[in-house]
């Protein structure tokens, strides 16, 4: 009899033991569930000529037979400006997106701008003529109410165009995205004051455009690309030791995935002439962008769900039932 209530005792005390533990992690620290009076604002980064013909290098494009000669001739250097310059860019492919296994601990929110115009003036040429291409980039900010009642920034995220592979957009007509400027201070998802305060992001940029080719057949909603930023611990306070570097590494970094230039819509335009002759658009766009924030709670996940057994075996099944527990 003895036995069964010291057995009985222990249960009772790890039970009692294992609930402040999860009280404990449950508060929420100081730099998460920053969404009071959030407001998302999203500006547009727009320069003229942001691929400027005087400073790209002329392309020879070569037949196979005048590339057979070069190497017959030994004159093979002569083409190397034009290979190194369409070098293929190979990068991996497969990403781990944050799931939505923890709700508790995550937040998503999302950013939009529409009616925008890619290039800053009509063209003559195609519905892919780069001249005028005035898109150089977007800034992301996020704010909130802090307890003082004051608003405060919680995120600056500036993404830039990359005008180091302008080949890329006049030879393939795709363009990349770059961080200029990456600052993260609070968190909207929660963030458990046990946790060492750091925070996984996911961004997910698409671009997408409406338009009609010269054949009349209406294109609505197309999806010309999408970019992918995802971080994995991010620092949040930033006493941290690695929170300056971390940050400072992401800056010039390239997104994963690329997107099409914006085709122009067929159209007609008047000429100084007072004529009216078809032509093409300036390129009407949209940019989405969504965000997911994910904060890591290990120790109540697998310390008292996954192995609330080895803890309390006579107790597992009450610790799985407690609404403390339904709710983590």
């Amino acid at each position: 009899m003895q036995t069964a209530f010291i057995k009985k005792y222990a249960g009772f005390s790890a039970l009692l033991l294992t609930t402040a533990f999860i009280l404990y992690s449950c508060v929420a620290s100081d730099v998460g569930s920053a969404r009071r009076n959030e407001k998302l604002h999203m500006n547009i980064k727009e320069q003229r000529d942001i691929i400027s013909s005087d400073r790209l290098k002329s392309q020879a494009v070569l037949s196979l037979d005048q590339r057979a000669d070069a190497e017959r001739n030994g004159t093979r250097g002569a083409i190397a400006p034009v290979a190194t310059t369409l070098v293929s860019l190979a990068a991996d492919g497969i990403k781990k997106i944050i799931a939505n296994d923890q709700k508790k601990y995550l937040a998503t929110y999302q950013f939009g701008l529409t009616d925008l115009y890619f290039y800053d003036q009509l063209s003559n040429d195609g519905p892919f003529d780069p001249v005028g291409m005035q898109f150089s980039g977007f800034k992301l900010i996020r704010t909130f109410k802090n307890d003082a009642g004051v608003e405060d920034t919680a995120l600056i995220a500036d993404f830039a165009l990359d005008t180091l592979r302008s080949f890329e957009i006049i030879n393939n007509s795709m363009f990349r995205l770059r961080v200029k400027d990456f600052q993260l201070r609070y968190a909207k998802a929660r963030v458990p004051k046990s946790d060492k305060k750091k925070l996984n992001m996911d961004f997910e940029i698409t671009f997408l455009t409406s338009y009609v080719n010269s054949q009349g057949m209406i294109f609505d909603s197309v999806v010309l690309g999408k970019f992918y930023l995802l971080l994995r611990d991010a620092p949040l306070d930033r006493n941290d030791v690695k929170y300056q570097s971390y940050y400072a590494n992401l800056k010039d970094s390239l997104l994963s995935g690329k997107s099409f230039i914006v085709p122009r819509s067929f159209g007609y335009h008047r000429e100084p002439d007072d004529q009216t002759r078809p032509g093409y658009s300036q390129g009407a766009y949209s940019i989405l962008v969504k965000v997911k924030e994910s904060s890591k709670d290990h120790f109540i996940n697998k310390l008292v769900v996954e192995n609330a057994n080895l803890m309390i075996d006579a107790s597992s099944n009450q610790l799985k039932s407690l609404p403390l527990i339904k709710k983590l």
